[in-house]
């Protein structure tokens, strides 16, 4: 008996009818891109995660890669990521022109080490990514005093961690900025891929 990897059509059929009405809607709109349909979205989004924005974009990395642009880190500046994540986290990075610095995770959580933060910290290290794998977040208080004492920012690849709370707090609303991704893998899933 074959066991499909990503069974894509059951996901389907589950919401056909939700799915379809959505299709129908933004195809009679005329807006494949932006439009009414992904203002609502990001909308009810930011009210979930109970943050004042979102904002709709191709994808995860390139969540990521424009909060990096935007908040002016880019060459001669470095970034503090967990070693155990997906590349995209590290291409954000470098895409902006600044130096991915790895921290080992805890065994307990696979996700990045706090108490190991620190000795990475330099005189050009900006920022603070953590990931949050498997819908498990990463100690974000003991990250937010190291980034709070070291005059950091704190960006959430929040890739995996929709519907995620640490301490009651939402996965997305303890940094300057929670990434997501909406990938078909993902536990919110896109028809193709997105990124918020």
């Amino acid at each position: 008996m074959k066991v499909p990897f990503l069974d894509l059509n059951a996901q389907y059929l589950e919401l056909k009818d939700e799915l379809d009405a959505a299709y129908h809607r933004v195809m009679d709109s005329g807006w494949f891109v932006l439009g009414k349909e992904v203002e609502a979205f990001e909308v009810e989004f930011a009210e979930y995660c109970q943050v004042k924005h979102c904002i709709g974009v191709g994808n995860g990395l390139d969540a990521l890669h424009l909060i990096l642009r935007a908040s002016g880190i880019g060459p001669g500046d470095e970034v503090i990521v967990p070693s155990n994540t997906y590349i995209a986290t590290w291409l954000a990075v470098t895409y902006a022109g600044a130096t991915p610095v790895p921290v080992e995770p805890d065994e307990r959580t696979y996700n990045i080490d706090p108490s190991r933060i620190e000795s990475a910290i330099t005189e050009r290290t900006k920022a603070i990514m953590p990931v949050h794998l498997s819908g498990r977040m990463a100690q974000m208080d003991e990250i937010q005093k190291i980034a709070n004492k070291h005059n950091l920012l704190i960006i959430e690849d929040a890739a995996q961690s929709f519907g995620s709370k640490y301490n009651n707090i939402p996965s997305g609303k303890w940094g300057k900025v929670g990434c997501f991704s909406a990938h078909p893998l993902k536990n919110l899933n896109a028809c193709g891929d997105a990124g918020f």
